[in-house]
């Protein structure tokens, strides 16, 4: 899917500004016209096409796939058209997708400047081995004065500190071969295996895909599809290929006997009480309230623990940052303290 011209903070702020137009009574093209007259002359122009896109006949959730919005949030469309709560699922698409952008940011302007500080450090500490270092040793030569071992273990430092970028570089571009000509040929469950692997990462893959499979699976019984109707719809579902092929097993599998809760319980794309869950909505007969209060739960959890990452992160860099700039200065003050004592 081609980048859309309108950011994550965009698209969140469109659908929800759809979203409070539609409870008040707009119709969905008025609602679309009205927000057209107050975006810039490109934005304007995608509106435009919407609009005309939509009077053609074709649904929103097409007309947000032609501006290229994140599927997940064509994905909240979808669902809701089927089961008719398109201005709250629009509302909740706009929130929950304003969130993920804040919590982006924050982690990108927390990165920022330790990583500016750490880029600094390196270039410092190049100078040092190419510049200040090299006089050191000319200057203990012609004393006959021996080189500590700080020095020394300075200087390997540097030696290594240098080949860091290529080492990122080529890790980066075998990255990106691995990704271009062979992951993306896996099969999208396989390839979401493979990502739950990731360390601190996977386990939010596994939160987001739990919340949002929860929360739309909700929406969709609440709007009175049965369970098979839900998973059927869950699996015609092209914007993402993953929850076509789940639901497309999922299916199978209730239709070889298998209970819901027992195939969602031994699937490990989502969290483990998500069976639990299931098992106990159905038993009294409140499967679409106990998703969605646990999609709220999961939420609040996500939200906890961006809060809990950004908390450590902070203080580990500058902890680094720090013990760099330490070493800096113990690699100019060690040596001539070396040459006073031969003095």
């Amino acid at each position: 899917m081609k980048r859309s011209k309108w950011n994550m903070k965009e698209q969140a702020l469109l659908l929800t500004r759809l979203g409070d137009l539609l409870e008040n009574g707009y119709p969905l093209s008025q609602a679309l016209h009205f927000l057209k007259l107050q975006e810039t002359k490109k934005k304007s122009a995608d509106l435009e096409n919407a609009l005309l896109s939509l009077r053609d006949g074709n649904p929103l959730h097409s007309v947000l796939s032609e501006l290229r919005f994140h599927p997940q949030l064509i994905s909240y469309i979808f669902y809701a058209e089927h089961y008719g709560q398109l201005a709250k699922a629009l509302k909740d698409a706009g929130s929950y997708w304003q969130k993920r952008a804040q919590d982006m940011e924050k982690i990108k302007n927390l990165l920022f400047y330790p990583i500016f500080l750490l880029v600094f450090a390196g270039n410092v500490f190049y100078v040092l081995q190419k510049v200040l270092i090299p006089k050191f040793q000319v200057l203990f030569q012609s004393m006959d004065a021996k080189e500590n071992a700080f020095m020394n273990l300075v200087l390997s430092f540097t030696k290594i500190l240098k080949e860091v970028p290529w080492i990122l570089g080529i890790l980066l571009f075998i990255i990106l071969l691995l990704r271009q000509f062979w992951f993306r040929k896996l099969c999208p469950l396989k390839q979401r295996s493979l990502m739950l692997r990731i360390p601190i990462a996977g386990s939010f893959i596994r939160l987001f895909e739990t919340h949002f499979f929860a929360s739309q699976f909700s929406g969709l019984l609440s709007g009175g599809l049965s369970i098979n109707e839900s998973i059927t719809l869950f699996s015609r579902n092209q914007q993402q290929p993953f929850y076509n092929k789940l639901c497309t097993r999922i299916r199978e599998e209730l239709t070889e006997g298998k209970s819901l809760e027992k195939i969602i319980g031994e699937m490990p794309y989502f969290e483990k009480h998500l069976g639990i869950i299931t098992a106990n909505g159905q038993k009294h007969g409140r499967l679409d309230q106990e998703l969605f209060h646990y999609s709220s739960y999961l939420l609040k959890k996500i939200e906890e623990r961006m809060a809990m990452i950004v908390r450590i992160i902070q203080p580990l860099l500058f902890s680094i940052i720090g013990l760099l700039v330490v070493s800096i200065y113990l690699a100019v003050l060690m040596p001539m303290f070396s040459l006073l004592d031969g003095i």
